[in-house]
């Protein structure tokens, strides 16, 4: 029997990219999940998490586009929007708050290893820019995840929202509890507990990331002004496990240079996870 047939006779029906609902924080978390025709129970399996105010669809379709090129690849791919955002349920404003995306990523997770149609593969995550900070907070001891991928990570939360993102004076506003908007000229508002989880919680992505063993690929851009890539060189100098450090001449979202975060990651998935 070919591989295409025992796929179809051994694995749930899935089309090659089919929408789910997944429960998190009592509310439905979008996802998409882009499976090839010629996938088994081995077939690397990468979660994606989106950045802050983005969704699964990426700024110009940057991860729709990757997942469509990992896919063509020979890799399954679950992409969702967290709570807040997208296509998810919740509101973005009371739903957005790091310690809420994290439970979303746990839940996601959970929902792919429950999965027969891929129950022994081995799970990816990739992130980007806050995405990337709770990919690397994702339950740091545990032993579920193969591998990580982070795109221009968040990793020094506080100071990058505080003087960067929201800047000094909205920083301000939020930690009175304030509700805030048109922060990185963007029209979003925000709750204030978005900045009290950041303070009261102090995440460490470059302490939790280095217990960890598993392969990482850090990707950051030279031109990048709204995360400063001297977090990722931190993060790359303290990372134990095996380790790659690309600085590509792109953005944080990579402007008019949509190739190029594809093209790093298949070659790394590639040597990291090769498909059988």
């Amino acid at each position: 029997m070919s591989r295409k047939a025992n796929h179809l006779k051994n694995l749930e029906a899935y089309t090659v990219k089919d929408h789910v609902w997944i429960s998190s924080r009592g509310k439905r978390l979008s996802a998409m999940l882009h499976m090839p025709s010629d996938a088994n129970k081995d077939t690397p399996v990468i979660i994606c998490c989106h950045g802050f105010t983005g969704d699964k669809t990426g700024a110009n379709q940057l991860t729709l586009n990757l997942a469509k090129t990992l896919e063509q690849a020979g890799y399954i791919v679950i992409r969702f929007d967290f709570l807040g955002s997208g296509e998810s349920d919740g509101d973005f404003p009371s739903d957005t708050v790091v310690a809420g995306w994290q439970e979303d990523l746990s839940n996601v997770v959970m929902w792919a290893k429950r999965q027969s149609r891929f129950i022994t593969s081995p799970i990816i995550l990739y992130g980007h820019s806050l995405g990337g900070l709770v990919v690397l907070t994702h339950s740091a001891m545990n032993q579920d995840i193969s591998g990580r991928i982070v795109f221009a990570p968040v990793v020094n939360p506080i100071a990058n929202f505080r003087d960067v993102i929201l800047g000094p004076a909205l920083w301000s506003k939020s930690l009175e509890g304030k509700t805030i908007s048109n922060f990185f000229a963007k029209g979003f508002k925000l709750e204030g507990q978005f900045v009290k989880d950041l303070v009261e919680k102090n995440y460490d992505p470059i302490g939790a990331a280095s217990v960890l063993t598993t392969p990482l690929l850090i990707i950051h851009g030279v031109e990048d002004i709204a995360v400063p890539i001297q977090g990722s060189i931190d993060l790359y100098k303290r990372y134990k496990g095996p380790k790659l450090l690309q600085k590509p001449d792109i953005d944080h979202v990579a402007t008019g240079k949509y190739d190029v975060l594809p093209k790093i990651v298949l070659e790394w998935l590639t040597t990291e996870f090769p498909l059988g």
